[in-house]
Parts: C-alpha cells; sequence; structure tokens
C-alpha cells in the first residue's frame, strides 16, 4: 500500500475534525474524549478500503472503493450516526451519574472509565466515517481513480 501513511494521516485528522465537530457544545473533557475517539476511527477508516480490497496491483479497487456502494452505505450510515452517538452520550452520562453518587472508590473508577468509553466511542463512529471517506477522496484524485461500480 503505497500511500498507506498518507491515508493514516489524513483519515486521522478527518476523523478527528469530524468527530470534533459533532462534539461541539458539549463540555470540555466530553469534546476531548470523542476527538480522541474520531482520532483513532480516522486511523482505521483511513486504512479499511484498503484491508478489503488488497492492493496487490495499482487496479486493485473493487467493493470497498466502489462510488455507488459506499456512496449510499455512507450516506445512511451518516444519517444514522446523530441517533447512535445520542445513545452512545445517555449512556455515558448515566455512568456519570453513578460515578456522582457512588460513596466508593472503586466502583467511581470503573464508572469513569465506563463513561469514557462510550463517549470515545461515540467519536469512533463519526471518525470512521470521515476516514473512510478521506480515503476514497484521495483515492479518487490518482489515474486509476474510483470505480463507478466494481
Amino acid at each position: 500500500m503505497p500511500n498507506r501513511d498518507v491515508h493514516l494521516r489524513v483519515g486521522a485528522v478527518s476523523g478527528g475534525a469530524y468527530a470534533t465537530y459533532h462534539a461541539w457544545g458539549q463540555p470540555g473533557p466530553y469534546v476531548l474524549a470523542e476527538a480522541a475517539g474520531g482520532l483513532v476511527g480516522g486511523i482505521g477508516g483511513g486504512l479499511f478500503p484498503d484491508w478489503i480490497d488488497t492492493p496487490c496491483s495499482p487496479r486493485h479497487r473493487a467493493e470497498a472503493h466502489s462510488m455507488s456502494i459506499t456512496g449510499t452505505v455512507g450516506y445512511f450510515m451518516n444519517q444514522q450516526l446523530p441517533q447512535w452517538q445520542a445513545n452512545l452520550r445517555t449512556e455515558a452520562q448515566r455512568y456519570a451519574q453513578l460515578r456522582a453518587a457512588s460513596p466508593a472508590l472503586s466502583p467511581t473508577i470503573g464508572y469513569a472509565v465506563m463513561e469514557f468509553i462510550l463517549r470515545f466511542l461515540s467519536g469512533l463512529l463519526a471518525g470512521l466515517l470521515a476516514g473512510y471517506a478521506s480515503h476514497l477522496a484521495l483515492d479518487s484524485l490518482t489515474p486509476s481513480s474510483l470505480p463507478i461500480l466494481c
């Protein structure tokens, strides 16, 4: 994968930025947790198309690089993203309330960890979408471009 480093970097930036955009307006630590998740998700999303369609030749692009397939799936996933994030944030808030009400240290740490994980996952979902989209955008600029259908 000759452009692996480019896909990784651009995926990380686009994933972190997109997750931050979706998290904006929340308290700073929540935005930070989601931005971290978006950065990791962006890296994964930026590399994922080449994991599916292994680059064995310059014209390796198939289903994972198809504009029609990935565009349709990406559109529907992006439509569901706010609801998925709302569910994760609601669950994270439940753990924050449990943490605040807990008198003992041991469960408090567990609740804090679960709250962070759920907020991280909220950002990870946004990052995956943005990273995948960044991979396709970069590949569309190459001489091989992207197939409309595979």
